[in-house]
């Protein structure tokens, strides 16, 4: 590599050496001698006999090595430097096999990295289960030493072994070896019927195309992959490819690898430019491969992560690497040929992802020739409200579909009908959803995979796991994991609660208010003079002021009340500062009143917990989940820190805070008083909160999003039919009816979200304040009354006998005299009965005092003299 003066551009040079991939010695020496050209990468083929020098060297040099030949995969580790970029197909194979449901193969091979894969398949089909026992798979492996001349193998395969069907797998070292091996098939006579070859080459379509027309009418099938697309045919590669000829896999890839390599470079140049050290003006590594120890490339590591993390589109489609150099995210075509059908696209493959657009019948369906208007066999699973069993209608047990009643029996019967299919219902033989367990698959995905059943029933939750096994609706019904609690007891009003529409400032205000607006109405009847008065105007009386202390906190208390008082003020001060008090007292009580009912009828619910974080942080209530199903796959897998340390606390509880049904968890949470939360899917907690006894209750939001749908094998011919079903009830509000009626109108606890939310009469409990306070005033006004009675007769049994004598002389003269004069030395205190007004005055010739009479049936006056009456 070379750069200009101005190091803006540079220049790569590459550098070609040919040699013997079987000569170990030699390749070393070819290695060495392109090291001291201080090459920043090496791009090469390898073979399985030298792979092992190629590798170490790479890794001792730490310079990235492209190889876009097939080769074993490379095992994890940091010192690592191959750079795969032609992808493995053999997880396209295993599921190719999988699809056909090839129960016995044959494995052709040539060269020792293909051991590795045929590892991949022994591992692939060890556990496999089939109609819900384990299958055993046979793999018969022949090695080839020369494809030129394998006839001989071939003929013995063909007479040795009499089956109907002879499934091949073909794994060799190069196209080349491929158009050899199969011209020698086309001479033994196996391009017959009873034949199917699954060929391991990349390049299907690079084969000798001429070879097709044998193949075309004998019957036989022939099954392989491309890596290159067709749409690169006309291009000019780098002067490596002429016009209109399509690139071969070799050199497609290795045009990819100088890509990769110059896109890692140009970010590395913008990024961190130090990695890169020219030495006028040529690219200098200060490598040594002959040294002792040799002198690897500096920053290494740093340019292999640059390579890695390269992403791009190339000739073989979509380019991008693991963290060990091997290709992920690639795509294969799957091409196919069949009798009187030429080789053509029948679908792809995509890693990570599968088989996706596949347009062939399986053998299996080939084979039985299942009629499209059979009977389908429904699996299903017991799960209130979901799927249940109806109770005995006198003493006869249902039988066939009508022994099951449910929201999803209900929305079967409809999908039924716009499908066009009959279908028979039986419950799941091991009473599970599905999950993986050891490799294979049990519950309702296991008979999906099995073909012991065409369609699953349930509440079955869409996963990205399942999703991979088998085909599923779109969602009918949308769910997540929510949480379950045991309903706290309402917290019931206090004694005091009717002062709780306002609040105690509020109410400090208005007792300050009263008493102000007493003060200021006091001081407006003591000062003004409009408010004093004459008691007879008849008379030569003194006038006087009805607004004392005592009449104007009684004045404010009646107004306050929204009673009616006996005096009003006169003067247009006092009724400016009424009516403003009395404007008050009407905003203030109807505020009072409007909130009063909601507060006396309100009992307040608090609960321990209110989200997902509450529950974490807390430890006096545990929590669990299902034992097995989708909440427990997403616990598990789950990376976010908080649902993993969930996972870690439940894996950790003694005793266990598993169960096994929602059922279960729903009585645990009743029965654990307030020690126990259950987290399950919210449909589920939605139904159970509306069972009796009522007492548990959904909290928080959900922790996730998802979805229940049909589900079918794969590539079933149900797909579109039930998706289309499923979408138009949805549409329509058909499934919203249903969930209405299994969840609500047959729940127990009177409505959605299990409260009581009618009206509520008013107990005891709600108005006991105010029956303290009148229970107060009546003993309060008892005492004061009887206080007042006692004092009266104790004052009364304690006036002198010459005052009694005088109230019984006055009480026998005439009414009609005006005045009456009377002395008494010892009469201090006079009661006088007689109705007359008398002006008494005092011996030594003082003021006046005026003596109020009245008669018996009003009462008694008592009047205080200071000396002796005259």
């Amino acid at each position: 590599m070379t750069a200009t003066n101005n190091t803006k551009f540079v220049k790569m040079n590459p550098i070609r050496n040919k040699t013997d991939l079987r000569d170990s010695f030699r390749l070393r020496q070819t290695i060495c001698s392109l090291i001291e050209k201080q090459p920043i990468a090496l791009f090469g083929t390898s073979r399985s006999e030298t792979f092992s020098i190629i590798e170490s060297y790479s890794r001792a040099l730490r310079v990235p090595f492209f190889l876009p030949t097939l080769t074993r995969e490379t095992t994890a580790g940091n010192n690592n430097f191959i750079i795969s970029m032609c992808p493995s197909f053999i997880e396209a194979v295993i599921d190719i096999i999988n699809y056909f449901n090839w129960d016995r193969i044959f494995y052709l091979f040539d060269t020792d990295d293909a051991l590795w894969r045929l590892q991949k398949l022994y591992q692939a089909f060890s556990n496999r289960i089939v109609d819900g026992r384990k299958q055993q798979f046979l793999i018969d492996a022949i090695r080839i030493p020369d494809v030129s001349n394998c006839r001989e193998i071939l003929r013995k395969l063909d007479r040795n072994y009499n089956f109907n069907t002879k499934r091949i797998v073909v794994d060799l070292y190069s196209i080349k070896d491929y158009d050899k091996f199969m011209s020698q098939i086309i001479d033994v006579g196996m391009n017959r019927d009873g034949y199917h070859y699954l060929l391991g080459t990349l390049d299907i379509n690079g084969m000798n195309r001429d070879l097709w027309k044998s193949f075309t009418y004998g019957g036989v099938n022939i099954t392989g992959f491309q890596l290159v697309k067709a749409t690169h045919r006309h291009r000019t590669l780098i002067d490596l490819l002429e016009v209109d000829q399509q690139p071969s896999i070799e050199v497609a890839l290795t045009v990819d690898a100088v890509a990769v390599l110059t896109t890692a470079l140009v970010k590395i140049s913008k990024d961190d430019s130090d990695l890169l050290s020219f030495r006028r003006g040529d690219f200098y590594l200060h490598m040594e491969c002959s040294s002792d120890p040799i002198k690897s490339l500096p920053h290494g590591h740093k340019i292999l992560e640059y390579i890695l993390n390269v992403t791009k589109e190339g000739l073989s489609g979509k380019i991008a690497f693991d963290e060990i150099g091997n290709r992920k995210g690639y795509t294969l075509s799957i091409f196919h040929l069949s009798y009187r059908a030429p080789i053509q696209k029948v679908g792809y493959w995509e890693h990570g992802k599968g088989l996706k657009d596949i347009v062939l019948m399986s053998d299996r369906e080939t084979e039985e020739e299942k009629p499209r208007n059979r009977t389908r066999i429904v699996t299903t699973i017991k799960n209130e409200p979901f799927v249940q069993l109806k109770k005995t209608d006198n003493g006869k047990p249902w039988i066939g579909n009508e022994r099951f009643e449910g929201y999803c029996i209900d929305m079967m019967k409809k999908v039924g009908e716009l499908a066009n299919i009959t279908y028979t219902l039986k419950l799941v033989n091991d009473s599970e959803y599905g999950s993986k367990e050891n490799g294979s698959w049990n519950g309702l995905i296991g008979e999906l995979m099995t073909g012991e059943a065409d369609i699953a029933l349930a509440s079955l939750t869409i996963t990205h796991q399942r999703e991979e096994a088998v085909y599923f609706t779109k969602p009918y019904m949308n769910t997540g994991i929510s949480i379950m609690i045991k309903k706290p007891e309402r917290e019931k009003p206090g004694v005091f609660s009717f002062m709780d529409p306002l609040s105690l400032q509020v109410w400090g205000l208005i007792i300050g208010g009263f008493f102000a607006v007493s003060f200021i109405l006091y001081m407006v009847g003591r000062f003004s003079p409009y408010e004093w008065q004459d008691e007879d105007t008849d008379a030569d009386t003194a006038p006087s002021d009805t607004f004392s202390f005592i009449n104007t906190l009684w004045f404010s208390l009646g107004a306050l009340m929204q009673q009616g008082p006996d005096i009003f003020p006169r003067s247009l001060s006092g009724r400016v500062l009424a009516s403003a008090w009395w404007f008050f007292t009407l905003i203030t009580i109807s505020s009072y009143t409007a909130n009063l009912a909601a507060f006396l009828t309100f009992e307040k619910l608090t609960t321990p917990i209110n989200s997902v974080d509450d529950l974490v942080k807390q430890s006096n209530l545990k929590y669990g989940i299902q034992k097995s199903g989708a909440t427990y796959q997403f616990f598990e897998s789950s990376r976010v820190p908080i649902y993993r340390q969930m996972f870690t606390v439940m894996e950790d509880a003694i005793p266990s805070v598993y169960v096994d049904s929602p059922e279960e968890g729903w009585k645990r949470v009743i029965n654990e008083r307030h020690t126990y939360a259950f987290l399950l899917e919210s449909s589920s907690n939605n139904f159970y909160n509306q069972r009796k006894p009522c007492k548990t209750m959904k909290v928080g939001r959900n922790l996730d999003q998802k979805g229940y749908g049909l589900a079918m094998p794969k590539y079933s011919d149900l797909t579109s039919k039930l998706n289309i079903a499923v979408l138009e009830l949805r549409e329509k509000g058909f499934l919203h009816k249903l969930e209405e009626k299994w969840w609500y109108s047959k729940g127990e606890c009177g409505n959605a979200d299990g409260s009581d939310k009618g009206k509520n009469a008013l107990n005891l409990s709600n108005v006991s304040g105010i029956f303290h306070i009148l229970i107060g005033g009546l003993v309060l006004a008892m005492i004061i009354s009887l206080s007042q009675i006692a004092f009266h007769a104790k004052i009364k049994a304690n006036y002198p006998k010459d005052v009694l004598a005088v109230n019984s002389r006055l009480s026998n003269h005439n009414h009609d005299y005006p005045s009456v004069r009377y002395t008494h030395p010892m009469a201090k205190r006079v009661i006088i009965d007689t109705p007359p007004v008398i002006t008494c005055t005092t011996s030594n010739g003082g003021e006046p005092h005026l003596i109020e009479f009245e008669d018996d049936n009003h009462g008694d006056k008592i009047i205080s003299l200071d000396d002796d009456i005259t």
